[in-house]
């Protein structure tokens, strides 16, 4: 049977009249009256018993009615969801996605994400455009990307919009054929690292700045690099221990390689995900927020 008769149905129904259920649906009175019949025929009963020479509702459901005004209604949902199901399969995203950040935050977005996003979206293409703060800034104002990441401290929230955020911690990475060979990980305190050698990314140093629990000037920093992922290089050489702002999902490719959290400089330090203040984002972005906001 054809659906729209379910539908127009329901319509019927729900104005409670005939003409006026006619004129929305844009089919004649004696069409749709013709419809209700077929469908008393098929079910064997009367549906609606109708009053003459009323106004306004001149409807009523008889119980046989009332059962299939339930039922149909149920049919119509299902039959409107599967379809929106169906669609959003076969609908395509496709585009490029551009996103400005920090060389030392484009690697964990394409560690974690973009292999998978890409997966699920083979039709998309990506422009990783990486740099300093100001080039994140340019590049989003001058429009070469959409989306931008980074220190939700920097970002000058009248000109952008937050889209999400993400804690960030502070990690010393090491050797661990190099340092506390004899030592179980989970022992290592500060006091421990501050001692050691240190590689430290200018976000690291900026976390530490803002803490109360050393001073920069007393610690061996061998080198102090502009990303983090020139720090941890330091530390895979095992002349010293790295000290980084990560996310807890971070990877660190390296076997020898061990990671501890520092909890004394856990704070409000997180990665902003941005874009132009009131810009409305393609498809393709929107996709890639809600791709990655399942997965935090």
């Amino acid at each position: 049977m054809d659906t729209s008769y379910y539908h127009n149905f329901i319509t019927l129904v729900q104005t409670g009249n005939m003409t006026q259920a006619a004129e929305i649906l844009h089919i004649t009175q004696p069409a749709l009256s013709k419809q209700l019949k077929y469908l008393e025929a098929e079910f064997g009963a009367q549906l609606i018993n109708i009053k003459r020479g009323q106004r306004g509702s001149n409807l009523q459901l008889t119980d046989a009615g009332k059962i299939f005004y339930e039922k149909a209604q149920q049919l119509c949902s299902i039959e409107e969801s599967t379809y929106n199901a169906v669609q959003q399969l076969n609908s395509r995203i496709e585009g490029t996605l551009r996103i400005a950040t920090s060389a030392s935050r484009s690697t964990p977005i394409v560690q974690q994400y973009l292999p998978a996003f890409s997966m699920k979206y083979p039709s998309v293409h990506f422009e990783i455009y990486e740099g300093l703060m100001t080039n994140v800034v340019n590049q989003l104002i001058n429009g070469s990307a959409e989306l931008g990441i980074a220190n939700i401290q920097m970002v000058d929230t009248d000109k952008f919009d937050i889209l999400l955020t993400q804690e960030e911690h502070l990690y010393a990475i090491f050797r661990r054929d190099v340092f506390w060979t004899d030592r179980e990980h989970d022992t290592i305190t500060w006091e421990d690292i501050k001692k050691c050698p240190l590689s430290l990314s200018g976000g690291s140093v900026r976390m530490i700045m803002q803490s109360s629990l050393t001073d920069m000037e007393q610690l061996n920093a061998v080198a102090i690099t502009t990303t983090k992922s020139s720090a941890i290089e330091w530390a895979s050489s095992g002349r010293t221990v790295s000290l980084v702002p990560m996310d807890a999902k971070e990877l660190i490719n390296h076997r020898k390689m061990a990671r501890i959290k520092l909890p004394e400089f856990s704070g409000d330090f997180k990665k902003a995900f941005i874009t132009l203040k009131g810009h409305a984002l393609s498809p393709v972005a929107q996709q890639f927020i809600d791709f990655y906001k399942a997965y935090v």
